[in-house]
C-alpha cells in the first residue's frame, strides 16, 4: 500500500485517474455520515479546475458556490442536454469534458429499487460518450451493482470521521489502492446539511428552485428588462438566454416555439 502524504502528490493522482488518455472518468467517494466526503469531493473539483482536466462544472448541490461556473442541475434530461451543449459536434471538434458532482447518491441509486437503477444508470451510460465525468458520494445506502467496476473507474473511501484528512482509493482496472494523506479542505462553499437529489425527469413543481441562468432572467425581467438596472453584465444575461434556449430547443419546443424564442431571445435585444 502507498502513502500520498501531500498536495503535490495528490495532484499527481488526480492527474493519473483523470488522464486525458480517457475522455471520461467515474469516481465516487464512501465513508460514514460527517466523515468529510463531500467536502473532499468538492476539493477534487477544485483541483481538476485548477489543471485545467474539465471544461464544464455541474453538481446537484443548490447551495455551492465556486470562483468558476458551476451549473445547479439536478435531472438527466438537463445533465444529458448540458453536455450536448458543450460537445455539438464531437467529431470535428474533439470531446470536451464536462464534470457533474452527484452528492448523496443513494438517493438517485438506493438498493431497493435495482430495476430501475439498472435503466437509470444504462441512460447515463450513454452520456459517457459526449464528455460526461462523474463524481459522486454517499454513504451504505447506494445500489451496490451500481457503483461497481462495471461503470465506475474507482471508488474513495473516508475511513474516520476524526481525521477527515485520510481517504483511501481504490483503482478498479489495476486493483491498486493507494492512501492519501495530507488532504486539505475544499475552499468551496456549501451548505453541510443541505439534502440533494437527482432525478430521471426535470421536476416541474413551481416550488423547486431557481438555476443559476433562471434566476439571471428573471432579474433581467424585474428589472423591467433593462440590462443596466440588473447590474449584469450583458454577455451573462446572453449565456443564461442562450442555455436556456438550447434547453427549449431540446425538451419543450413545440405549437408556441415562435413565442418561446421570442421571450428569451428578447432579454438582449437593448
Amino acid at each position: 500500500m502507498y502513502t500520498l502524504t501531500n498536495k503535490k502528490t495528490l495532484t499527481g493522482l488526480v492527474k493519473k485517474v483523470f488522464t486525458k488518455k480517457k475522455q471520461s472518468v467515474w469516481v465516487f467517494a464512501v465513508g460514514k455520515k460527517q466523515s468529510g466526503k463531500t467536502d473532499f469531493m468538492l476539493r477534487l473539483m477544485e483541483l481538476l479546475h485548477e489543471l485545467g482536466l474539465v471544461d464544464g462544472f455541474g453538481s446537484n448541490v443548490e447551495s455551492l458556490e465556486a470562483p468558476f461556473e458551476v451549473d445547479f442541475i439536478q435531472d438527466y434530461q438537463t445533465l444529458k442536454t448540458r453536455c450536448e451543449m458543450l460537445n455539438p459536434d464531437p467529431e470535428k471538434h474533439g470531446i470536451k469534458r464536462y464534470l457533474y458532482f452527484c452528492s448523496e447518491m443513494g438517493k438517485a441509486f438506493p438498493q431497493d429499487q435495482p430495476w430501475e437503477n439498472s435503466k437509470f444508470i444504462a441512460k447515463l451510460q450513454t452520456v459517457r460518450k459526449i464528455g460526461l465525468n462523474w463524481l459522486g458520494d454517499g454513504i451504505n445506502r447506494i445500489d451496490q451493482r451500481i457503483v461497481s467496476a462495471d461503470h465506475f473507474d474507482g471508488k474513495f473511501k473516508k475511513v474516520s470521521i476524526t481525521r477527515p484528512d485520510i481517504a483511501t482509493y481504490h483503482d478498479f482496472s489495476t486493483g491498486q489502492r493507494l492512501t492519501v494523506q495530507g488532504i486539505k479542505r475544499t475552499t468551496l462553499k456549501f451548505n453541510t446539511w443541505e439534502s440533494s437529489n437527482f432525478y430521471m425527469e426535470p421536476q416541474t413543481e413551481t416550488d423547486l428552485p431557481l438555476t443559476k441562468d433562471q434566476k439571471i432572467i428573471q432579474q433581467y425581467l424585474d428589472a423591467g428588462c433593462s440590462i443596466a438596472k440588473t447590474g449584469l453584465h450583458p454577455q451573462e444575461i446572453k449565456r443564461a438566454r442562450d442555455n436556456m434556449l438550447m434547453i427549449c430547443r431540446k425538451h419543450h419546443w413545440g405549437h408556441s416555439q415562435d413565442e418561446n424564442k421570442a421571450v428569451i431571445e428578447g432579454s438582449t435585444t437593448e
